[in-house]
């Protein structure tokens, strides 16, 4: 493992480009639109956060689960593969990766539990899983350190002197940076500070007297860093923008969705 994110293979292979991801989705957009494939990624993330839930992973395990699937899906598309049985997978790997080892008998047991006729089934068996899991190996180049906001997080809102409910709050809004690309796009510390940049902003951010954030301007705090305003704004509204999305999101409309899409001639 690399000594920082600059030196990593999350850096030098897994940092991609905005016309990299426009490229690699134009097979669904040709059946789907853009409002509604950001819907059914939506879903997709959610189905990996029930089955993380299901097996009492720890938030980090699922956040590399979805970064495995974001990345996956940055070379294919949804409608030439399952991604209930990619997302299994994911799940599995990072549960290997992240030092949070679950047997995939018990993945795939759990998997049949949430995946009932509701939401399409799931007709895999733990030896499929184990099958696939090669083939996504070879899809993620078999780089899977991964890199998350969650630490430079912390660090920056200690060295602030932010208090828990404003930390907690830029915390959820990392989990949710997940339905979106950005951690296909950017830096982890640069989503970390795109977080309590919109913690801030919406004052939820709640500063202990005399500490940094209490005593500084925020504004110029953020003009100070030695780091592009410019990409902390993007990700900031890449984030915002999902909520967007989101909130006309219908869980119960998704299985309808995603099989219009499959059904739908090339």
């Amino acid at each position: 493992m690399a000594a920082n994110y600059w030196e990593s293979s999350q850096k030098q292979h897994w940092q991609l480009d905005r016309w990299h991801l426009v490229r690699s989705r134009q097979e669904d957009l040709n059946h789907v639109s853009e409002v509604d494939y950001v819907k059914l990624k939506i879903w997709f993330c959610s189905l990996i956060q029930k089955l993380a839930k299901r097996l009492q992973l720890r938030q980090q395990v699922v956040a590399t689960a979805f970064v495995y699937f974001k990345r996956f899906y940055s070379n294919n598309s949804l409608r030439k593969t399952d991604p209930i049985l990619v997302l299994v997978t994911c799940v599995y790997l990072a549960t290997k990766i992240e030092e949070c080892p679950v047997h995939i008998k018990v993945v795939t047991q759990e998997a049949k539990h949430i995946f009932q006729v509701d939401y399409g089934g799931f007709p895999y068996d733990s030896s499929k899983v184990a099958e696939f899991e090669f083939y996504l190996l070879e899809e993620l180049e078999f780089y899977l350190i991964v890199w998350h906001p969650y630490r430079p997080l912390l660090q920056i809102c200690e060295e602030l002197g932010m208090r828990e409910s404003g930390a907690q709050y830029a915390w959820f809004i990392v989990n949710d940076s997940y339905r979106t690309d950005v951690s296909l796009l950017y830096p982890p510390h640069m989503i970390a500070l795109a977080a309590i940049y919109i913690t801030v902003v919406l004052n939820h951010a709640d500063f202990t007297p005399g500490s940094i954030g209490d005593r500084t301007d925020m504004r110029q705090w953020f003009a100070d860093l030695n780091v592009d305003m410019e990409s902390i704004v993007e990700i900031a509204q890449d984030i915002l923008s999902i909520y967007d999305v989101w909130n006309n999101w219908k869980e119960e409309r998704m299985l309808h969705l995603w099989r219009e899409l499959r059904a739908r001639p090339s």
